[in-house]
């Protein structure tokens, strides 16, 4: 039998192979003619100065910069908390993670909350158009312990601290918005009006009326309203609600809960690009009197590794959580004097909370 031709075709193709690899030039002497390398010599470094890659030398390449070690940089120590800041930093309740709360961790809350937009409302210039947000774990409610009994045990208290001189108060959640079956409300509202109906006001009582959010809702008599979590749906704004009820109101005070008046996206053409810059301007003018939220690595709610809180006519206080369960402590790391103009940059507070430090404050 014949050989198989393969063998023919590897002894035919044998002489080409090897003048190919004759004309091919030395490996060494391509790398000499490198311009990478020619580059490099051209500083005086010459070939030992770069790698086989044509890149600088361990020896001759330059350090990351912000990754040398070094003194911390002079701006590392702005909005340190002074004597005055730390004398008035907050108690904060510790294991915020075990739910549910205590009743003296929710009081320690409502105490809080009712201090700071009492004062601002009722002060010696006192404010008209305020807004304030609570987050702690029940009232948080993107979380799934989110418990809409403490959010009006939190509307109780502060109305009924408003009541206590004979002020009549208002409190008010807005109604089903849309249209035929499109009609609904926010999950975290549902049920809330009933609920209110049926709320002991103690003492209070007879000053403090229940409503929907709309401009026919304020009354003569009405000196305060509190609006619980007002918050726009797909389909539809609670805005023009909130506007003209503004407008009915005049220039008595209206105090915002838990607001959540961000553009919600549908197809109806609704909180569109077109008008979000007015929208955001005229949320902007509720200016915020108390702030608390806890400070996770999203989009995780545990561990809690801080803490934002303010209050009215003070500092924006960056707590930092150190321990773990009963040996937890919130050390008061930075105060930042802005006001209610609004809270230092998630640069910022990513950079406090995650730098390597001892306890102090």
């Amino acid at each position: 039998r014949a050989r198989p031709p393969a063998a023919m075709t590897s002894t035919a193709f044998a002489p080409s192979l090897a003048l190919r690899a004759r004309a091919r030039p030395p490996r060494a002497s391509r790398a000499s003619s490198s311009p990478i390398r020619a580059f490099w010599s051209g500083f005086g470094g010459g070939e030992k100065d770069a790698d086989a890659k044509g890149k600088p030398s361990s020896s001759t390449r330059k350090a990351p910069s912000g990754r040398a070690p070094g003194k911390a940089k002079p701006e590392d120590d702005v909005n340190m908390p002074t004597e005055e800041d730390l004398a008035r930093k907050a108690d904060i309740p510790i294991m915020l993670n075990n739910t549910p709360h205590p009743r003296e961790v929710r009081r320690w809350f409502y105490d809080d909350c009712v201090t700071s937009v009492t004062r601002a409302v009722t002060g010696e210039e006192p404010m008209t158009r305020v807004k304030a947000k609570v987050e702690f774990p029940e009232l948080n409610v993107n979380g799934d312990v989110y418990r809409v009994g403490t959010l009006l045990e939190l509307v109780r208290e502060l109305a009924m601290t408003l009541a206590k001189d004979g002020k009549r108060v208002r409190v008010c959640v807005q109604g089903s918005m849309g249209e035929g079956v499109f009609q609904g409300l926010p999950l975290s509202l549902s049920g809330v009006a009933r609920i209110l109906d049926m709320m002991d006001w103690g003492d209070a009582d007879e000053f403090i009326s229940r409503g929907a959010i709309d401009g026919d809702v304020p009354q003569p008599e009405d000196e305060f309203f509190i609006l619980i979590a007002p918050q726009n749906i797909v389909g539809f704004a609670v805005l023009p609600r909130i506007i003209a009820m503004e407008e009915a109101a005049g220039d008595r005070p209206m105090i915002m809960i838990n607001p959540k008046l961000d553009d919600i996206q549908s197809a109806g053409n609704v909180m569109s690009i077109r008008g979000r810059g007015e929208r955001r301007e005229y949320v902007s003018t509720w200016r915020e009197v108390y702030h608390f939220r806890l400070l996770y690595r999203k989009p995780y709610f545990f561990p809690i590794y801080g803490a934002m809180r303010y209050t009215h006519d003070g500092k924006w206080e960056l707590y930092k959580k150190f321990g773990k369960m009963e040996s937890e402590e919130y050390v008061l790391k930075r105060a930042y004097d802005t006001g209610s103009e609004g809270m230092p940059g998630a640069g910022e507070v990513t950079k406090v909370i995650l730098a390597k430090g001892e306890r102090n404050g």
